[in-house]
């Protein structure tokens, strides 16, 4: 009976070793080649995640429009940091200001938004703006303000 339990135990040690060996030789293929234990999709989805998680997606006052705010991926969001800006910023293209309450956005026809100041700054004669990204001209009571909530 003691021959078969030492026969047991070495059987069962070497058994422990081969998967401890698998597990090593897949840790260094994937340092080797620059390769990950995650699933590429999984670490997109986290970067993207981190960017848009706020205190708010944790608290009482969930966002039903929020991805992070509802399941399943609040709790795959949970382990990470919490994103570093709260408020968003809209910044002109044109000029680098921020559009704001005193440098409206406008949207020109085609779609492309700019500040004001940059628009009127650039306004041809008679009120006509030409677009720096498509080149066609537009009167500036064409523009419509943006409204971001």
């Amino acid at each position: 009976a003691g021959s078969v339990q030492e026969s047991l135990k070495q059987w069962y040690q070497r058994r422990v070793r081969g998967e401890e060996l698998v597990k090593e030789f897949r840790r260094t293929n994937y340092e080797l080649h620059h390769l990950h234990n995650e699933s590429l999709l999984a670490t997109v989805l986290q970067s993207g995640l981190s960017v848009i998680k706020t205190y708010q997606c944790y608290s009482s006052e969930r966002s039903g429009d929020c991805p992070v705010c509802n399941e399943p991926l609040n709790t795959l969001a949970s382990s990470l940091p919490f994103s570093h800006c709260t408020q968003s910023r809209l910044i002109c293209r044109l000029s680098g200001e921020v559009m704001n309450e005193h440098n409206h956005p406008l949207m020109l026809p085609n779609g492309h938004v700019y500040g004001e100041r940059a628009l009127t700054e650039m306004m041809e004669t008679e009120g006509i703006i030409t677009c720096p990204r498509t080149d066609e001209k537009f009167w500036l009571d064409q523009c419509k303000k943006v409204f971001v909530m």
